[in-house]
């Protein structure tokens, strides 16, 4: 099996083991074993760096892969796609910003739990629905920045293409996941919210929406 191969599947195999931890059978079992409380407390941030952890060596596993290179453009070219990469950066970060760092990565639930006070935003989630900024243009910014981010490359090589397919692919199901667990939690405010905001690609809201 050669490098493109095995890069292709081991980027789907991460992002499968990604979703499936979020899965309603796994949460419930979690909250089951921990305890309410404790899972509300505990399970974002654990889930965070652990996908974090399994992230880098994803990412180490695969540098060590055998490539070829495809493409590579210079001058202003390359130029021009890093600036569009920064670009979607600042999106990806501007989101994070948006719903707080601390309730994205989960250290503010963790915190709470520990101090005996309020886990922020139902069941795991970071906090009450983010509409504004960035999510009222479009459902899911970061998956969308971070597609530009993954596509927008000045050189490619066999592994690099077959990483940007794999999780380009990961992006779109995650996103089904993620659909499905957010009108979960937020039942028809998030409902109504979906029907009004396209889910990638962004559209200037009509006056009185948003």
């Amino acid at each position: 099996m050669d490098g493109f191969a095995i890069t292709f599947l081991s980027v789907a195999a991460y992002g499968a083991l990604h979703s499936l931890l979020l899965t309603g059978p796994v949460r419930r079992a979690a909250a089951a074993v921990l305890g309410e409380a404790a899972y509300r407390g505990v399970f974002r941030l654990a889930y965070n760096v652990l996908a974090t952890a399994l992230l880098a060596v994803l990412l180490g596993g695969i540098a060590a892969l055998p490539d070829r290179e495809l493409v590579r453009m210079g001058g202003v070219a390359a130029a021009g796609l890093w600036a569009v990469r920064l670009a979607g950066l600042a999106v990806i970060a501007h989101c994070v910003r948006r719903v707080g760092f601390g309730r994205f990565l989960g250290w503010e639930h963790f915190r709470a739990w520990r101090r005996g006070e309020t886990v922020p935003g139902p069941d795991m989630e970071a906090g009450e629905l983010v509409v504004e900024g960035p999510y009222r243009y479009v459902r899911h910014p970061m998956y969308t920045a971070g597609a530009v981010v993954l596509w927008a490359q000045p050189t490619w090589t066999w592994n690099g293409l077959a990483f940007a397919l794999a999780a380009t692919l990961y992006l779109w199901l995650g996103s089904l996941h993620e659909e499905r667990r957010m009108l979960e939690t937020y039942g028809d405010t998030y409902r109504r919210y979906r029907d009004r905001t396209p889910a990638f690609v962004p559209t200037i809201p009509r006056s009185g929406e948003g």
